[in-house]
């Protein structure tokens, strides 16, 4: 997608972005502050969408931008009496490699609950630097399917759901299974050489997720992957909390560290790199 132009009003920019999606065209908005937003187009459309932006920024108070928005607004609402969760389709918000991790979690938590210390020994990492070997080169990464209660499991494959299908939906799958074996490596060594191998869970492929959406939306925002500002704060205070050990459960949180420093570095080396639209 190309830049099409700004406009010195976000709810104007939505509004001719909802009025574009009802007449076939790909576009977005991008707030970039208070009282400014981007649009995006497709390059194939920007003649046509071009065209519909001088009209509109002749007259935004025609009605048939006003119904675009309704018309929107009522096929994202279903019958406008559910809440917006119940609106959301799993399978359309997940591509394959989101749903594969995502089933892979489950099946090894089973196994946990079965057996906990056949199912840790299996996946765990190496338990002294002496013990590696590349035969067994998969405990690199396997300790992020590793989770040690149900509310670990459910927090991080609920965050692992909405991020990494957006992830998946705009970047592509092979992108996305690249990114999650990089960032679960660089997380799980940072956590195991700083702190020991007793540890698991995707929390740090969930902080890489985190990194790379807070620093795509600042570095490439056409991507269409961003992170409102209040959930960054309130991620980066979790993590510091963590280091503090203030709360009341324990965490990696050297790969937590290690897997949003991985996100942030793909984010700069994506900042090119262009969002498919979905």
């Amino acid at each position: 997608m190309i830049k099409l132009g700004e406009l010195n009003s976000p709810n104007a920019a939505h509004l001719f972005a909802d009025y574009c999606v009802t007449q076939g065209w790909s576009v977005q908005a991008v707030v970039e502050g208070a009282e400014r937003a981007a649009l995006y187009v497709e390059e194939s459309q920007l003649q046509q969408v071009s065209q519909a932006l001088d009209a509109f920024l002749h007259n935004p108070d025609h009605p048939r931008y006003h119904a675009a928005a309704w018309q929107r607004s009522k096929i994202a609402t279903g019958s406008g009496a559910a809440p917006l969760w119940a609106g959301l389709q799993f399978k359309a918000f997940s591509g394959p490699v989101t749903l594969l991790v995502l089933v892979l979690a489950l099946l090894v938590y089973g196994w946990q609950q079965i057996a906990p210390q056949q199912a840790s020994a299996a996946l765990g990492i190496f338990l002294q630097p002496a013990a590696m070997n590349l035969t067994e080169s998969w405990r690199w990464f396997s300790p992020a399917l590793l989770h040690f209660s149900l509310t670990h499991l459910v927090f991080n494959l609920l965050w692992w759901w909405l991020l990494a299908g957006q992830f998946e939906r705009r970047l592509g799958s092979g992108q996305l299974l690249s990114f999650t074996l990089s960032s679960a490596l660089i997380a799980n060594v940072a956590q195991y050489l700083l702190v020991g191998p007793y540890f698991g869970g995707l929390s740090g492929v969930v902080y890489a997720l985190f990194g790379y959406f807070w620093w795509a939306g600042r570095l490439n925002p056409a991507q269409g992957l961003r992170l409102d500002g209040g959930l960054v704060a309130f991620m980066l205070i979790w993590m510091l909390l963590g280091f503090l050990d203030v709360l009341w459960v324990s965490m990696a949180n050297w790969a937590h560290l290690g897997g949003l420093v991985a996100g942030c570095g793909w984010a700069w080396l994506l900042r090119h790199k262009p969002g498919r639209s979905t």
